[in-house]
């Protein structure tokens, strides 16, 4: 197996385990990035807004990066995403 960059993040679709994995060099970023596609967010809906009433519901409505994504057709199983962290700048002192 390959050795894991400590400098990279990354999401992959792991097919034996049928979900996710996330390696991460910070736990907070992993967290982040795992939260950002699979879960649902509240985004604003237009459509509710304009047909809103006085004392409705917020016009919001739930949105998933992952749902979203497999409506449109794409394969989950593919997904691959990865980012480095930036180079530690040196001390020019």
């Amino acid at each position: 197996m390959a050795r894991h960059n400590e400098r990279k993040l990354s999401i992959i679709y792991d097919k034996r385990q049928k979900d996710f994995v996330v390696k991460y060099p910070r736990r907070c970023d992993g967290a982040l990035a795992l939260h950002s596609i699979i879960n649902e967010q509240l985004v604003f809906d237009l459509d509710k807004w304009i047909n809103r009433r006085l004392n409705d519901i917020p016009p919001v409505k739930p949105y998933c990066f992952k749902d979203e994504l497999a409506q449109r057709g794409y394969d989950l199983s593919t997904l691959k995403f990865s980012i480095e962290l930036k180079p530690p700048e040196t001390d020019k002192n």
